[in-house]
């Protein structure tokens, strides 16, 4: 099937996401594009989507290195209701989101691992990167950065060892289309919800079963400094709770993980 936001947006049947896609064959970041719609009051659920990003955003400034027209490349404006100091949450229920989007196409389990990677047998497969706006001018807004590894086969070195995609670990090749319309719905189902419930502890329950990472050995370079400690859970800010090797429990609110073998 053709991937554009003709076929995105035909029998989608969803109220607020991807009602009005951007599509691009090529462009610099759809982070940055879709921060410029809502700056100019584009709606909530406006998806801009691309088969390239030549500047695409990871964590910390990296760049999010993708082949062309194989994966998922797009960025969704939020406008949320809930309190400004629990905006973190969204990336945890948009990782919920587009881990039930994934195991309803394939016959993978997909984990978590905090702040906001997918992965499949230990590997990644999916990031998700969130930016906060707060102005007068605007509005509050988030976007919602989401990065999948589809159909790519090959990764460079330096990532080999730790980077997949769902046709590495399945031998299939899947239909972009269908896995974005399905991530616009689960996002959209969840994201009411907890609009409407303010129900926080649920979304963060849902993330935690699909976590394998809490009681065992990890190490967080967090501001600078590397922290090694125990993974004890996840708050309802969607904060890291971290016994270190002093047994002092530390709050985390974001950082790089790597969990020991």
């Amino acid at each position: 099937m053709e991937f554009s936001d003709k076929t995105i947006s035909q029998n989608l049947n969803t109220e607020i996401f991807g009602r009005k896609i951007f599509f691009f064959k090529s462009i610099k970041s759809t982070m940055d594009y879709a921060k410029k719609l809502a700056e100019k009051d584009e709606p909530e659920g406006t998806v801009v989507i691309a088969d390239y990003q030549s500047h695409g955003r990871g964590r910390f400034g990296r760049i999010w290195k993708a082949e062309p027209e194989k994966n998922i490349l797009m960025s969704v404006i939020l406008r949320p209701t809930i309190p400004i100091e629990k905006f973190g949450i969204l990336s945890i229920l948009t990782s919920v989101s587009v881990a039930e989007a994934i195991e309803k196409n394939t016959d993978v389990k997909v984990t978590t691992k905090w702040p906001n990677d997918l992965l499949i047998n230990g590997k990644k497969f999916c990031g998700i990167l969130l930016e906060a706006s707060i102005t007068v001018e605007s509005g509050d807004f988030v976007i919602i950065g989401i990065g999948i590894n589809v159909n790519q086969e090959n990764f460079p070195k330096e990532i080999q060892d730790y980077a997949t995609s769902l046709y590495l670990e399945t031998g299939k090749i899947f239909d972009r289309t269908i896995l974005v319309q399905d991530i616009l719905r689960s996002l959209e189902k969840n994201y009411i919800r907890l609009s409407n419930s303010q129900d926080f502890k649920s979304v963060i329950d849902s993330w935690k079963k699909r976590c394998d990472m809490f009681g065992k050995k990890i190490m967080v370079i967090h501001g600078g400094k590397t922290i090694i400690g125990k993974a004890i859970d996840v708050d309802e800010k969607g904060f890291l709770l971290l016994e270190d090797e002093n047994s002092k429990l530390l709050s985390l609110s974001a950082g790089d993980v790597t969990i020991a073998k």
